[in-house]
C-alpha cells in the first residue's frame, strides 16, 4: 500500500483555484519527477467523477474516481476505473494567512509495480497558470467562431 502526501500554498483565490481545476493543463513544464495531476469533471458533488493523471516523462496513467464526500471545500475521492485495487484520495483547499492551501493525501493499492515506483516519486503538480492559459485559448477560439459565423451570417444576408 502507498501513500502521497502534500500540502503547498498558492497566492491564488479559493473560486479561481476551483474553478481552474475543472480542466487538465494542455501544457506544462515537465522535468525528472513525475507529476500527478487531477480534475474535477463535474461540480464539486457527491457522486462527481474526478479525473487523475500521472504524467512521467512521455508516460501518462489515466484514471477516474468518484466524490463519495463533500464538506466545504474539502472531498473524498474513491476509485471509480483504473490501475489499482483500492484508491483513495483526500482534497482540500482552504484559505490561510493570505495564501491558497491546497492539501492532498492519496492512498493506493494493488497497482503494476512499474506504477508503484513512478507514484513513490511523484508530486501533485496544481500548474494553475497552464489552467488558466488553457481556459484564455479555449475563450479565444470561442470568441473567434462566434465573430467568424457572424460574418459568414452577414455576409449571407446581404447577398442576393
Amino acid at each position: 500500500m502507498g501513500n502521497i502526501i502534500q500540502t503547498s500554498g498558492f497566492e491564488i483565490q479559493e473560486g479561481e483555484a476551483i474553478r481552474l481545476l475543472h480542466a487538465f493543463p494542455l501544457i506544462f513544464d515537465m522535468n525528472d519527477t513525475p507529476s500527478l495531476l487531477y480534475r474535477i469533471d463535474e461540480n464539486l458533488t457527491v457522486g462527481a467523477t474526478v479525473s487523475y493523471r500521472l504524467v512521467a516523462g512521455f508516460r501518462i496513467i489515466n484514471w477516474k474516481g468518484f466524490i463519495s464526500s463533500v464538506q466545504g471545500n474539502s472531498w473524498t475521492v474513491d476509485l471509480k476505473q483504473g490501475p489499482f485495487s483500492m484508491f483513495h484520495a483526500e482534497h482540500s483547499i482552504q484559505n490561510s494567512n493570505g495564501f491558497l492551501e491546497c492539501s492532498d493525501e492519496f492512498s493506493y493499492n494493488g497497482e503494476a509495480a512499474d506504477v508503484a515506483n513512478v507514484l513513490e516519486n511523484a508530486r501533485v503538480l496544481y500548474a494553475f497558470d497552464a489552467r488558466q492559459k488553457l481556459f484564455q485559448a479555449k475563450d479565444s477560439f470561442e470568441s473567434r467562431h462566434e465573430t467568424e459565423s457572424f460574418r459568414a451570417f452577414s455576409s449571407g444576408l446581404s447577398a442576393g
